[in-house]
């Protein structure tokens, strides 16, 4: 059974999922997809919710139909940095107004984040 978050939309989770299993390179350029029924056995979800998720990381270009044959992984290579990039940006920029609504100033964040990242050399 997989696990979701009650207060977030299933489908926005599932492209969250396949959206990270792409940025992260789990799923390389070119790979084909699971079937919608597959995914939707494999989630344990309806596969309208799949095809909803599917439909989104179409739009946004990260995977790509090709008629009668399913549904891959974009190969533009380009476009999966460029989100890359655009994810780490938004993920920083979250932690950060966390932080700064936490009162930690950005010395304090700096020095914390520069041990941390010294610490994983």
């Amino acid at each position: 059974m997989q696990d979701f978050d009650n207060n977030i939309p299933i489908y926005i989770q599932l492209i969250d999922r396949l959206q990270s299993q792409i940025l992260s390179g789990e799923l390389s350029p070119g790979d084909k997809l699971d079937s919608v029924r597959g995914l939707a056995d494999l989630y344990q979800v309806n596969p309208n919710t799949v095809q909803r998720s599917l439909a989104d990381l179409e739009s946004s270009g990260l995977i790509v139909s090709k008629r009668a044959v399913g549904k891959f992984v974009t190969e533009d290579v380009r476009l999966i940095s460029t989100i890359r990039e655009k994810h780490i940006d938004d993920e920083i920029r979250n932690m950060l107004e966390k932080l700064y609504k936490e009162g930690y100033t950005k010395e304090e964040i700096y020095s914390s984040l520069k041990k941390i990242l010294e610490g994983n050399k």
